[in-house]
């Protein structure tokens, strides 16, 4: 049932920061995910508190040698950035995969980020990155690492009087390369069945040098696969690695059956996507 709503638009994190102590308010950016929550009876708050006049927070820019993605930055505004172009495509990737473009040019990556869904499609890539988050309240701020955020399904370490104001994590180094796959019914309005995220250096002699492997939907929220990691590191890339570390992400998950899928069609798709995903970024398919 759909209730009266008292709107408040503030110009500055700080006036933010007290609306939402004074209220107790719903913070929203882009609002896609609004009108969905409140059919759900999920939405209980009386006061929005509408980000999206924020100056600053939809920058994608360097910072020494870290990438800050403002939260207010939407799928668009990612697709179309050229630093994530040349050091971090996976997040080009995924923001092309997200709603249509109505969707990608309001949604952000902040209300992905604390929506906090299992599937959501941004966290395997921040995951791999080691992404940390930026939390703003009248206090101050305090910076924590995104696999600390992510609690639960839905559920993060966000205080009630806090706001994420921005993404960062430590660019890649050159020659990294990394991709973004999914398993889903259709391409657009769909929410991943399976999710991976994959980061790839090799040196000249074909060894890895680095690898990150992350995974989403197949789990209470997206994890890493630290000993498919372990397994690959420093080892010559082979398509029989490969078999044998996409067989060991599969132990990583523990995934649900569901309306979108089966806990078996998942540890398959779990599989595949891996095998895919290195396959690609290695050269060997």
């Amino acid at each position: 049932m759909m209730h009266e709503l008292r709107l408040e638009t503030p110009r500055s994190l700080a006036e933010a920061s007290r609306i939402l102590k004074e209220t107790g308010g719903k913070v929203i950016a882009g609002g896609t995910d609004v009108i969905p929550q409140m059919r759900d009876g999920r939405f209980e708050a009386n006061t929005l508190i509408d980000l999206s006049r924020l100056p600053d927070l939809d920058t994608i820019k360097e910072e020494g040698d870290f990438i800050v993605i403002g939260a207010l930055a939407n799928y668009t505004s990612i697709r179309q950035s050229q630093l994530l172009q040349e050091t971090v495509p996976m997040l080009l990737e995924v923001a092309g995969l997200v709603g249509g473009l109505q969707t990608q040019n309001r949604g952000t990556i902040g209300g992905n980020v604390v929506n906090a869904s299992p599937a959501g499609d941004t966290l395997p890539p921040l995951l791999a990155l080691n992404a940390e988050v930026v939390l703003n309240n009248s206090d101050g701020e305090r910076t924590i690492p995104l696999s600390d955020f992510l609690q639960g399904p839905g559920q993060t370490a966000i205080a009630p009087h806090e706001l994420l104001s921005e993404i960062r994590f430590q660019k890649p180094p050159a020659g990294t390369k990394s991709t973004f796959l999914r398993l889903g019914n259709r391409r657009g309005m769909v929410i991943s069945i399976v999710s991976a995220a994959t980061m790839l250096l090799l040196d000249g002699g074909n060894k890895i040098e680095e690898v990150r492997i992350a995974l989403g939907a197949v789990a209470p929220i997206p994890i890493r696969c630290p000993e498919a990691e372990a397994l690959l590191q420093g080892q010559v890339l082979t398509e029989a690695l490969i078999e044998q570390a996409a067989e060991m992400t599969v132990k990583a998950g523990s995934p649900i059956d569901d309306v979108r899928g089966t806990a078996t069609y998942r540890q398959h798709g779990i599989k595949v996507l891996v095998r895919r995903g290195l396959l690609k970024l290695g050269g060997l398919r």
